[in-house]
């Protein structure tokens, strides 16, 4: 990595902001420097076209006056032109001196300007100026560029400290975030998942706040919930286990007097504990659903229609009126998973449905999705408890699950599954009116009748 990657963001960005504002200043005064000059000359030699031509008028008046060029004439003309601050020498029509330095008219200078001296429309004469000294510009004028170039350096300076404060305070305000979210990050990795970011910044900063505290509090439900569900499976191991034990040293203590219906409670408590693993390895299992689904065409209704049968008879050892509308529905899908998933909603619904309810399973095309919906008049569950009925080991009322059985793993189970169908599953509930699971999975297309 070389020096500059090594920088902190906000040293990384203060030089980035100062090297443009360098550069800027840079281009401006290297284009000062090079018109500004150029700009003043032209004015001093239109000032000096302008000298010129004003002695020229003299001149013309003094020819005037006598109507030839004559020795004092063309001296007039020359110490006028001093006056000025101008070097002149006179010529005639011819081109011979009649007055003036010699040496102007050897070459053509820049700083010179020649100009005709007119009489009545009649050329009788040539001007020749410069300014004095060799110099175009006055002494004045070279004070005027001396002291724009010394502002120049002096705005530059100026431009260039500023752009030093104005790149710091642009980078301390563009890192202040930055710096809150790298620290709410590392007191996150910490543990610390209630911690949240202040959201201030740019837009683009605030969202990656935002992202950031919705991660956190992923990860704080998600601690939440494993604390909750070791808890939550403690409890369900510990009741038969307690009763294996307590019957396993009544037993040892010789206090039971029936040993068969001992031997038949700690079969019942074992049984208990098996179906509990099975759950658990299912649970398992359905969070690896890339390894286990093997998507095959098939109809949905046909799936509905044997767990149906499958169920019928218990639905009416409970008096539950059982009824199925099943259309046909194809999907890709694997054929035990998705039994899984009917199973699972269907003793749901036998659960918590009271004798003399009702139970409705539904197969249908909806759209571009096979709908499977499973309707009960249960107990249903309160609104606060929505988002958590697909969640392992919860249930809304822990004296009621005692009584219905479970471990509040089947719809975690469903909902595992149908996501690894690419489908969705939703619920709609009142508290003591029933509750509707749908569960939507992708048409196959061209399986159609």
């Amino acid at each position: 990595m070389n020096v500059f990657g090594r920088l902190s963001l906000r040293v990384q960005l203060a030089l980035a902001l100062v090297a443009v504002a360098l550069l800027g200043i840079g281009i401006a005064t290297l284009f000062s420097n090079f018109g500004l000059p150029g700009l003043v000359n032209q004015a001093a030699r239109s000032r000096l076209e302008r000298q010129a031509g004003h002695l020229s008028s003299v001149a013309a008046a003094f020819y005037s006056g006598s109507g030839r060029w004559t020795p004092a004439a063309g001296s007039a003309v020359v110490h006028e032109g001093r006056i000025a601050g101008i070097d002149a020498e006179l010529l005639n029509a011819q081109g011979r001196r009649i007055a003036g330095n010699a040496k102007l008219e050897r070459g053509a200078r820049p700083n010179q300007v020649r100009v005709p001296v007119r009489v009545r429309g009649k050329q009788v004469g040539v001007l020749v100026v410069t300014a004095l000294g060799d110099q175009i510009l006055t002494p004045e004028e070279q004070h005027l560029r001396h002291s724009l170039d010394r502002l120049h350096l002096i705005s530059a300076g100026v431009s260039a400290l500023a752009a030093l404060l104005v790149a710091l305070l642009v980078a301390e305000t563009l890192t202040r975030p930055l710096r809150r979210i790298r620290l709410a990050a590392e007191r996150m990795e910490e543990g610390e998942l209630g911690t949240r970011v202040d959201i201030s910044g740019t837009t683009e900063l605030a969202a990656v706040g935002h992202a950031l505290n919705r991660l956190a509090a992923t990860l704080e439900h998600e601690e939440e919930t494993r604390r909750e569900s070791v808890a939550d499976l403690a409890h369900e191991l510990r009741t038969p286990v307690s009763g294996l034990l307590s019957r396993i040293e009544a037993a040892q203590d010789g206090v039971l007097e029936d040993v068969r219906a001992n031997l038949e409670a700690m079969h019942a408590e074992t049984l208990r504990l098996s179906i509990l693993l099975d759950d658990l390895t299912r649970l398992a299992e359905a969070q690896r659903p890339g390894m286990l689904i093997e998507k095959l065409p098939l109809d949905l209704a046909t799936i509905g229609k044997r767990q149906a049968e499958a169920f019928a008879p218990r639905f009416a050892e409970k008096s539950i009126d059982f009824e199925t509308v099943l259309s046909p529905a194809p999907v890709l899908g694997d054929a035990a998973r998705l039994s899984q998933i009917v199973s699972n909603l269907l003793e749901n619904a036998l659960r918590y449905t009271p004798k003399s309810g009702q139970v409705f399973l539904r197969v249908r095309e909806e759209g571009e999705s096979a709908v499977l919906e499973v309707a009960d008049t249960g107990s249903g569950i309160a609104a606060e408890d929505l988002r958590h009925v697909f969640t392992r080991f919860w249930r809304g009322e822990k004296s009621r699950s005692r009584e219905t059985g479970g471990a509040g793993i089947g719809l975690a189970i469903v909902a595992e599954l149908v996501h690894a169908h690419d489908g969705r599953i939703d619920v709609e509930s009142k508290l003591d009116q029933g509750s509707t699971f749908r569960v939507s999975l992708p048409l196959a297309a061209g399986l159609h009748e």
